[in-house]
């Protein structure tokens, strides 16, 4: 009976402890509604905070997404707003969350994820006028910017491209262009002719060429004598 009675207290204490910071959480959603209201989004993300420390209601973290988004921190408002999502008890709730995700994600610049949140809120809520507009925008931007990438990426293998050719192109030139002269060569030294180079005999054209000059000697030489021989008959006395 003991037992019995303990149980019942327990279970009793846990209730009254539940409903005390249901009410506390509620009591902070209520100010930092009021902060929020007055755009006072700093003071409303803190109230917000300490609702979801006491009851971490799908409420409190969407209401901490809104306040979060105000001050253009997109991304921890997407966070917020996701947490929201996964503990969120209703359609509306849900349809809410995703909403306000798309709204995020398209202000982050991710429109991809932008579009599929938007979706996502309309498969819930298919009536929903804005998230129909708002999906439209989204998918307008993705292909926009789907559109600028493969721009780039074109105008990177042009340029690559480019840069290709002219390193051939140097490469080329550098081919192209006479050697330099040895460094330990005499700058006051002349370069043989090519001409010159071609006239250049070896050891045995030239044992021929002097045969073929004294041979030629000789029959000056015999020339010569005989001239002088007619001449001293032309003047015998």
């Amino acid at each position: 009976m003991i037992r019995v009675l303990f149980t019942l207290c327990l279970a009793l204490g846990a209730t009254l402890t539940l409903a005390q910071s249901q009410g506390k959480g509620h009591d902070y959603r209520r100010s930092g509604d009021r902060d929020y209201n007055q755009k006072k989004y700093e003071q409303a993300e803190e109230a917000y905070r300490r609702s979801i420390l006491v009851d971490p209601e799908a409420k409190g973290h969407h209401n901490l997404g809104n306040a979060i988004y105000k001050q253009s921190r997109y991304d921890d408002a997407a966070q917020e707003f996701e947490r929201a999502m996964e503990i969120a008890e209703s359609d509306e709730e849900k349809a809410n969350a995703w909403y306000n995700l798309g709204n995020a994600k398209y202000l982050s610049g991710k429109y991809d994820e932008s579009a599929e949140a938007f979706k996502q809120s309309l498969m819930i809520n298919p009536g929903d006028l804005h998230a129909k507009q708002n999906l439209i925008m989204a998918l307008q931007e993705l292909q926009q910017q789907q559109q600028q990438q493969q721009q780039q990426q074109e105008q990177d293998e042009q340029a690559e491209e480019d840069q290709e050719q002219q390193d051939q192109q140097e490469q080329q030139q550098q081919q192209n262009q006479p050697q330099s002269s040895n460094e330990n060569e005499d700058p006051n030294q002349q370069r043989d002719n090519p001409q010159q180079q071609e006239q250049k005999l070896s050891k045995e054209q030239a044992m021929q060429l002097l045969d073929i000059i004294e041979e030629e000697d000789q029959k000056v030489q015999e020339k010569l004598r005989k001239q002088a021989g007619g001449a001293r008959k032309q003047k015998d006395w």
